[in-house]
């Protein structure tokens, strides 16, 4: 499994990441999605009983948005963000198993993780 590299929220390589490789991986801290349910556990699949603290989300594409962070993300057929917390210690396999699961193929070398640190999300992008 390739180590996860964690990136500030740059367009431009997201975009890039978009164009290479289908979507764009984005991790944050479940605290600053202020309607995620509060209290989650973990969810990987091999099974954890901590408490998550960081949500995994895909992109798939960049806009020009001036009030928000001009991301869109992959949603499921109810409208909610498709989303996998984690604890700390399995964020890298939360990238992968989302990569897997939106895509079917492994995730490749040299996809990053993006963050917009200090920003909170509007659960509704």
């Amino acid at each position: 499994m390739s180590k996860r590299t964690l990136s500030s929220s740059d367009k431009p390589l997201i975009a890039d990441d978009i164009r290479d490789y289908g979507y764009a991986i984005f991790q944050t801290r479940v605290e600053r999605i202020p309607r995620l349910i509060k209290g989650l556990r973990c969810q990987e699949v091999e099974g954890c009983s901590e408490a998550a603290t960081l949500a995994t989300l895909a992109v798939y594409a960049v806009i020009e948005d001036d009030n928000g962070l001009g991301l869109q993300f992959v949603k499921d057929p109810g409208g909610d963000p498709v989303c996998i917390v984690t604890c700390d210690a399995h964020r890298c396999e939360a990238s992968h198993d989302l990569y897997r699961d939106l895509t079917g193929r492994m995730r490749p070398d040299g996809i990053r993780a993006y963050d917009a640190l200090g920003r909170h999300l509007d659960w509704n992008c």
